[in-house]
């Protein structure tokens, strides 16, 4: 009959799994992820002096797991007839789907409220200049605008809004339309003069997410020290 299968697509690759922390859930019942406060600087006690209580704050983020599945029926017919043998390999393209539904929920929660990610349990976007993590207009990706990015993240400050809470920059993430632009800023070119230098040069990893549209970047610290993404699995 001269037909031939054409092999499946992979799914494309989901960065921001990499850059999320993942975790786990015993239920279907809200999830409270938890961060407390540093405590303050230390005073000093005098000889015979009395060492006071101290107290620190706390916040949270709530979310709660969601069931996504389908099924997918075949006749007796079909699989008689299935002389190329197209549905031999269906748990691999399940599992694509199901690696495809977590990346686009990833990338619809960083872009949520126009680009400005979530809404927090303070009422305010993820990215917002009260949380001390977005530029005050968007520019494209150089020397300047990823110092400024980084100077940001070295002045962050803790809960409480005064404790120091340095954040080390670690990734570089891209639209795919920005590839190139970030290659470029990232490249270990010997320069013929110190001033010539690149000082992002092998700074950042760098990651591309296919499904990001349009010119946005982002700067991320690594996941295990400074999480901004958290996904959850049921146990088991």
């Amino acid at each position: 009959s001269n037909r031939v299968l054409l092999a499946a697509f992979d799914s494309a690759p989901n960065p921001l799994k990499a850059l999320a922390r993942k975790t786990t859930n015993n239920d279907f019942r809200s999830k409270h992820s938890i961060k407390l406060g540093a405590f303050p600087t230390l005073p000093l006690v005098p000889e015979g002096g009395e060492v006071k209580h101290g107290s620190t704050t706390e916040s949270y983020e709530s979310y709660k797991l969601g069931t996504y599945a389908q099924i997918f029926s075949l006749s007796r017919q079909a699989i008689i007839n299935d002389d190329l043998d197209a549905f031999g390999d269906w748990q691999t393209r399940m599992a694509q789907a199901a690696s495809e539904t977590e990346a686009g929920l990833l990338v619809a929660m960083l872009t949520a409220n126009g680009g400005a990610g979530p809404t927090l349990n303070d009422s305010i976007a993820l990215f917002h200049a009260d949380h001390g993590n977005l530029a005050g207009s968007g520019g494209a990706i150089s020397t300047d605008t990823l110092s400024a990015g980084r100077l940001a993240m070295r002045q962050q400050r803790g809960i409480d809004g005064k404790t120091l809470a340095p954040v080390v920059p670690h990734t570089l993430l891209v639209s795919a339309t920005k590839e190139t632009e970030a290659e470029k800023i990232l490249a270990s070119i010997a320069p013929s003069s110190s001033a010539n230098a690149n000082p992002f040069a092998g700074k950042l990893a760098l990651e591309v997410e296919p499904r990001l549209t349009g010119n946005p970047w982002f700067i991320f610290a690594d996941p295990s020290q400074a999480p901004v993404l958290e996904y959850a699995y049921l146990s088991g």
